[in-house]
């Protein structure tokens, strides 16, 4: 092989070597991929404290009975809801844990005839509710999707009409329960989100004393609901 074929190989491997660093360098060449953070800055992050508001409807039912038995309901409940919550999240991962309280003035209520005293009517009203609850759910980027589990607290009251010669005729009680649900929550931007969540709640029974709906008997109402609710809560 001569010296002049010897040169002119290296000369055509040194203008392909060229050539192939050129097309790299063009804009049809894949870019490099961006570093590991720059990807997990665009996750949404469910973490901090965050305040709302929320509404919906609710249904329920209250069982409601004389000490004696004598004078028994089961009395459907149908009605609107609407209030405040406030929150805390920590996030793991895609994992979310949080805590989440919350206070609403409702209007959930239902009357019928009174099992066998169907010339009186029995009625109940739940006139405010609160939860203070646990939440532990999934996050795909900006949709959150929970279960959620707690104390709830309700005021209520019930009564008979008309009054047969007790002393008010109604009666008005706290009660205490629990509080169990699920939810799905969407982050519109870094600070406001969507949410939609079930809940249900079932109150311990409460018993008036002898004479306050009755005039000779105690008065028991048993009290639970069914609460579908949206809100909007703000991030901070």
């Amino acid at each position: 092989m001569s010296i002049r074929v010897f040169l002119a190989g290296i000369s055509a491997g040194l203008i392909a070597t060229a050539a192939t660093a050129a097309d790299l360098n063009s804009s049809d060449a894949p870019l490099p991929l961006p570093p590991q953070g720059a990807v997990a800055d665009i996750i949404h992050d469910w973490g901090g404290g965050y305040v709302g508001v929320v509404g919906g409807g609710a249904v329920g039912e209250v069982e409601t009975q004389t000490g004696s038995g004598t004078l028994f309901s089961e009395t459907p409940l149908r009605g609107g809801l609407a209030g405040v919550t406030a929150g805390y999240n920590i996030q793991n991962g895609n994992m979310v844990y949080g805590v989440e309280a919350d206070v609403s003035w409702a209007k959930i209520k239902g009357d019928k005839a009174c099992a066998g005293f169907p010339s009186q009517n029995c009625s109940f009203e739940l006139g405010w509710q609160g939860t203070a609850r646990a939440r532990v759910g999934v996050a795909f980027d900006r949709t959150l999707l929970y279960v959620t589990g707690g104390l709830a607290v309700a005021g209520g009251k019930g009564g008979v009409d008309p009054v047969l010669g007790a002393i008010v005729g109604e009666d008005q009680q706290t009660y205490f329960g629990y509080v169990a649900g699920v939810g799905a929550e969407y982050a519109m931007t870094e600070a406001l989100s969507f949410k939609a969540e079930y809940l249900y709640t079932d109150y311990k029974s409460r018993t008036s004393p002898v004479g306050t709906v009755s005039p000779t008997d105690s008065y028991k109402s048993d009290p639970s609901s069914h609460l579908f609710r949206v809100g909007v809560n703000y991030s901070f």
